[in-house]
């Protein structure tokens, strides 16, 4: 009665004998492959499929969250921003960290007064949740991010008071569009996804 098992136990190790001589065969052939490519790129896709470092997603993750921190930053301020002189400093800067020179520009010319406004005349505060980001284009100094969340607005229950009333969370899809300087993502311009012209300004800020 053991010679059938040990017919079955010769069996499985006969078959990964096989398999074992045909992987290291592969190896071999896609060695030589590798080999003969001039370009000497056929290492590089080699060893990636046995690496985990990517440095094309290494990319796209920065620009998701540079992309992600622009829209959070943009979208959240309140009274608790504004200095002794009536301005939001500490917003301007926070944005500007993440922006190109030519948008901040355009930013501080029109982002920064309409934010400005809203909050020392309403008292506005408003918050921000991203849901998703996305890398939607990307090239070697420029790239498109998807970033999809919504922000909500919150108004003095009456005037003077320090408490709130949140109105409901507005959904939003931003295309961002940035560009890399110095080897660092930054941010030159973002529109609502279904609209065609970039804007300066924080989506609803006069809302």
């Amino acid at each position: 009665m053991a010679l059938p098992a040990m017919t079955s136990a010769r069996l499985r190790w006969g078959v990964l004998g096989l398999l074992v001589l045909l992987i290291v065969g592969s190896l071999g052939v896609l060695g030589a492959r590798v080999a003969n490519d001039g370009t000497g790129s056929g290492w590089h896709r080699v060893s990636s499929a046995f690496s985990s470092d990517d440095p094309l997603q290494t990319e796209r993750d920065a620009i998701m969250a540079q992309a992600r921190q622009f829209v959070l930053r943009v979208n959240t301020y309140g009274p608790d921003q504004l200095d002794q002189g009536g301005q939001m400093t500490t917003y301007r800067d926070q944005v500007e960290k993440v922006i190109t020179a030519k948008y901040r520009a355009d930013f501080e010319k029109s982002g920064v007064p309409l934010v400005q406004a809203t909050v020392s005349q309403l008292r506005v505060k408003r918050t921000c949740e991203i849901y998703a980001t996305a890398v939607a284009a990307l090239d070697d100094d420029t790239a498109t991010a998807l970033v999809a969340g919504a922000f909500t607005n919150a108004y003095p229950k009456a005037k003077g008071s320090t408490e709130y009333d949140a109105a409901n969370p507005q959904p939003f899809r931003f295309e961002v569009s940035l560009v890399k300087s110095g080897g660092t993502w930054l941010v030159d311009s973002f529109m609502p996804a279904s609209q065609a012209a970039p804007s300066a300004a924080p989506s609803g800020a006069a809302q």
